[in-house]
């Protein structure tokens, strides 16, 4: 299988606050690097988290879309709708499938998730409700792909890393 799994936490594994992703439209060199990876894949999010992309955005160009709910009457438009894991399981044996949230979604995925593209947002969000997992060291390799400090499109510094898993579960 090839999943990898993309996110954007900050120091305390946040990835969300009242349904919304605390850093949306602050981290430009994050969604060009974003878009650049995923182009071409096949993405795996859950409804919330399609739900919160911008409709001229919808579905995400280049990339396969498909998205994950329990809610059988769904219907997104040039996206596959699965209600169960396993398809997904299935076409990740032949293509690389990039997870791309929410925590349900990730939760799901974790174990089985070969690879992690992590950007390490350098803040710490007050109130944050939604986490990711926690990466155990003895569990993944780091390895930094790059660093962005602030400027005028990136209201944060981050780190965008990549960690290999090296223990099978």
């Amino acid at each position: 299988m090839r999943l990898t799994i993309v996110v954007a936490m900050d120091r305390n594994r946040v990835i969300g606050k009242n349904g919304d992703i605390p850093w949306a439209g602050k981290l430009r060199a994050d969604m060009e690097h974003f878009k650049q990876f995923t182009m071409g894949k096949v993405v795996v999010m859950g409804r919330k988290t399609y739900d919160s992309i911008p409709a001229r955005f919808k579905p995400l160009s280049g990339r396969e879309n498909i998205v994950l709910t329990k809610n059988l009457e769904f219907k997104a438009l040039g996206c596959a709708v699965f209600h169960e894991v396993e398809p997904v399981e299935m076409i990740s044996v032949s293509r690389e499938v990039c997870v791309l949230g929410g925590a349900e979604i990730y939760k799901l995925f974790f174990e089985a998730t070969d690879e992690l593209i992590v950007t390490e947002v350098d803040t710490e969000v007050l109130g944050g409700d939604t986490f990711f997992p926690e990466i155990l060291p003895v569990e993944w390799d780091r390895r930094v792909l790059f660093r962005q400090e602030v400027d005028e499109k990136n209201q944060f510094s981050f780190t965008v890393c990549q960690y290999t898993r090296v223990l099978e579960m």
